[in-house]
């Protein structure tokens, strides 16, 4: 039966119409063709020269099919093909025009063949760990960052908590970086989102027990700005990411030194403001260890895990083999866990680093690494605790590219991508040194297009009317499919249907639907609400089927039964322990798609 897209397929399938996305280092400029701008365009992003485009025609195109193309040019390519100019023509003009013109047989941008997206930052030839060109190269050292950077140079809805000695915010190069609590009033001496911390706007000092994370040792804000010092604003470096939000989460003191109890109480805070206050903290950035295990720390950064936060940390600095003296936390057997070492500029394994072949994961440039300093200046550092921020600023760039993205898929897309290194093999556990650019493709690979063959399961007539009724999903990983209608059932337009679902503690499910014709006389909306137990109301969204916004994306806080809600629009208030409890809704039938996280 036909219907519309879940915003998960339409994602896989090719639009007609596409956009210009408006991006802050590279802007594609309305007032002429010429410049280089990111152009959405089948799903991705390209760089592409704007107001430029590739057509393929039946006939050369006449002046009759440029009519109202105020100064479109065209130039024969060849082979039935063209470059059409239309200078300040947005991209949805431009494939309304294709779609009308009958000689049109394609049309797409004029792409940009090579990496473009190189900042202007002053120091960045410097930035070997970085850059594939310029004085300090040496051989095929660095993380390929300009070729990820073509496909995303990072997003500031994107949160990775640097556990350190603090973080300059004042920093010139970082400010505009700086993670802000949006539920959070500065000065006003309250607790506003009733995290148990008063005013911490930017993070919070566990060291000192306060809620200014100002660095006064320096370590924290050199490895915040390799993830993300601010990228393309004509001074100093560039991070991985060019924008990020970085939570300063303080626990070293003036001297570096810091305490087991205020590291688990750092890792507890980034996985609660995850977890329990919906802040996007993708990673956390770990530049420190120990030769002594910590059984509470080892169980909080298990739990950050299944909250979704991987924990990337410094394989240590001792010349040391972990698998033989082993360093935590890096030797935590965690599925949430990165370990890296350090290399130089030869590619080979820095001479202070440790390594091991089952312990630690992968490399990173991690010698002479220019970065920020407190005060607003630039210093160059070396050690592990250098190298892991390439691998924290990377894991930040695939979620900003792929916003959908598991922890555990950008783990093993980080991993299996890392690019082979002959003086690694036998050191670390993949052989090789971070590929960002490998990474950033591989975790934005279209899916599969789902096939008619796909199992989708319909549902009963009058499926799960009440919590004791609901429709049992026993799925608990992967995605699970069903089918079914509102309105087929004695309720008539107050029908509801529910679903049972089992969630363990930290897990997250994700709820996408496809509506297949809604029929109401003023709306096509509809409602989803999720439930705890009880039947208690957790979230919900009344937005139409299938939008962006529409989609439910939830991580449970303790294991158990929750229950998810489908109603048409109109019936929002309905009771879910009551069948035909709420108002007359739209009805029409739908596929619901459950995913769940591992």
């Amino acid at each position: 039966m036909p219907h519309r897209a879940s915003r998960a397929q339409r994602r896989r399938t090719p639009p007609l119409r596409t956009d210009c996305e408006r991006l802050e280092p590279r802007r594609c400029l309305a007032a002429a063709a010429g410049g280089t701008g990111r152009i959405a365009w089948n799903g991705e992003h390209v760089n592409a020269r704007c107001g430029a485009w590739v057509v393929r025609t039946e006939r050369p195109l006449a002046a009759a099919d440029l009519a109202g193309g105020l100064g479109w040019r065209t130039t024969s390519l060849g082979e039935g093909c063209a470059l059409l100019v239309a200078p300040g023509v947005s991209a949805d003009v431009m494939a309304a025009w294709a779609g009308r013109t009958p000689a049109v047989v394609s049309i797409e941008p004029d792409v940009a063949l090579a990496p473009l997206a190189i900042p202007n930052d002053a120091s960045f030839d410097t930035l070997w760990g970085l850059t594939t060109s310029g004085p300090s190269r040496v051989g095929d050292s660095d993380i390929n960052a300009p070729e990820a950077w073509d496909i995303t140079t990072g997003s500031r809805n994107v949160v990775v908590a640097v556990i350190d000695s603090g973080i300059d915010y004042t920093h010139p190069d970082l400010a505009a970086n700086v993670w802000t609590n949006p539920r959070e009033v500065a000065g006003d001496g309250i607790d506003n989102d009733a995290n148990g911390f008063i005013d911490d706007v930017r993070g919070w000092d566990f060291a000192n027990a306060d809620a200014d994370p100002m660095d006064d040792d320096g370590h924290g804000t050199h490895v915040s700005g390799t993830i993300g010092a601010v990228g393309n604003n004509a001074i100093g470096v560039t991070g991985v990411n060019w924008q990020i939000s970085i939570m300063g989460l303080k626990f070293l003191d003036a001297k570096g030194n810091g305490y087991t109890s205020n590291a688990v109480a750092a890792v507890t805070y980034a996985t609660r403001m995850r977890r329990d206050f919906g802040v996007n903290v993708v990673a956390i950035n770990a530049s420190w260890g120990s030769e002594k295990r910590s059984v509470a720390l080892r169980d909080a950064i298990a739990s950050a895990g299944r909250a979704g936060i991987l924990f990337v940390t410094a394989a240590g600095n001792e010349s040391s083999n972990n698998d033989r003296v082993a360093s935590y936390p890096a030797n935590d057997a965690s599925d949430a866990v990165i370990a890296v070492t350090a290399t130089n500029r030869s590619n080979r394994l820095a001479a202070f680093s440790n390594y091991g072949s089952t312990t630690v994961d992968l490399a990173a440039p991690g010698v002479a690494i220019l970065s920020t300093v407190p005060g607003g200046g630039y210093a160059a550092s070396s050690g592990t605790s250098m190298a892991t921020p390439y691998v924290t600023g990377t894991v930040a760039l695939m979620a900003a590219a792929n916003p959908r993205a598991t922890a555990a898929e950008i783990r093993a897309a980080i991993l299996s991508t890392a690019r082979p290194v002959a003086a690694l093999a036998g050191k670390v556990a993949t052989g090789g040194l971070l590929d960002a650019a490998a990474a950033v493709r591989a975790i934005t690979q279209p899916a599969p297009t789902p096939t008619t063959e796909r199992a989708v399961t319909t549902l009963r007539r009058d499926a799960g009317d009440t919590l004791r009724r609901a429709q049992p999903v026993t799925a608990t990983t992967g995605s699970v499919t069903l089918a079914s209608r509102i309105g087929d059932g004695p309720r008539g337009r107050r029908d509801v249907d529910l679903f049972r679902v089992n969630l363990a503690a930290g897990q997250r499910l994700t709820i996408d639907v496809a509506t297949q014709s809604l029929a109401s006389t003023s709306t096509l909306e509809c409602s989803l609400r999720l439930f705890d137990s009880k039947g208690g109301d957790l979230t919900a969204t009344n937005d139409a089927f299938g939008a962006p916004a529409g989609m439910l994306s939830f991580t449970a806080p303790k294991g158990g039964v929750y229950y998810v809600g489908v109603s048409g629009s109109g019936n929002t208030g309905y009771k879910p322990s009551r069948a035909g409890s709420g108002r007359n809704g739209s009805t029409g039938t739908y596929q619901i798609e459950f995913t769940f996280d591992p």
